[in-house]
């Protein structure tokens, strides 16, 4: 059990290092990408691309994007039902299936950190290329899109952080030196914290399908 926890610490460490690398790419490239629009949105120039254009390059990585949030957004529904049945667990005494389960999410977990690392790489390309589209709404709603599903890595960096602590806490009740109300509070308040971040991720998902169907609208993309 310690071996799991040091595991998971280190696979936490590993994976919050890594994905805040990417993490500031995007946010840099999301940024230039604003003053940009801005500009050209200002300039007569732009009056010359009214009609509908989206780089090829946008609509393969948000494509793949789109396939990635699909796999998180599925782990996340998942954990919803695992977080239910280790609360559970936990409410009747039962702190060998709740670690057992919370253990099942450790795994989970490091599907949804690899699945998020590729995201962050995709959103980074349409990023990019949202220079390129046509007609100004659609940029702006295309970085509105990016920025939202970017939100999806940063909950996930807080969903493993709770985690660990989760599997702190019922090590603790596993070992018996972890009983009173103090645990027990804390716990609970792990739980409905993961919760809260699972639940975030499946709505972002959603208010991104919208503003990408809004996008679709407005380019004349499918």
């Amino acid at each position: 059990m310690i071996l799991v926890k040091k595991l998971l610490r280190l696979g936490v460490m590993l994976f919050m290092k890594t994905i805040r690398k990417y993490w500031f790419i995007v946010l840099i490239v999301i940024a230039l990408v604003a003053v940009v629009a801005y500009i050209f949105v200002r300039s007569p120039e732009a009056l010359r691309f009214n009609k509908g254009f989206v780089p090829p390059e946008f609509l393969e990585a948000r494509t793949r994007g789109a396939m990635i949030a699909e796999d998180i957004v599925g782990l996340s529904k998942e954990s919803i039902s695992n977080l239910s049945n280790i609360s559970a667990d936990e409410e009747i005494g039962n702190y060998t299936g709740g670690l057992n389960l919370v253990l099942k999410e450790v795994e989970n977990n490091e599907k949804a950190r690899s699945s998020a690392l590729e995201l962050s790489k995709e959103l980074g390309i349409m990023a990019t290329n949202l220079g390129s589209v046509r007609p100004d709404e659609a940029a702006k709603v295309g970085l509105e899109a990016v920025i939202n599903e970017s939100q999806i890595v940063q909950r996930l960096i807080n969903y493993n952080a709770y985690a660990l602590q989760l599997v702190d806490s019922l090590q603790g009740r596993f070992t018996g030196g972890g009983r009173g109300p103090a645990t027990d509070g804390k716990i609970k308040e792990l739980l409905s914290k993961m919760n809260e971040e699972a639940r975030a991720i499946n709505e972002l998902n959603s208010k991104y399908k919208d503003l990408m169907a809004r996008f679709n609208t407005l380019t004349g993309s499918k």
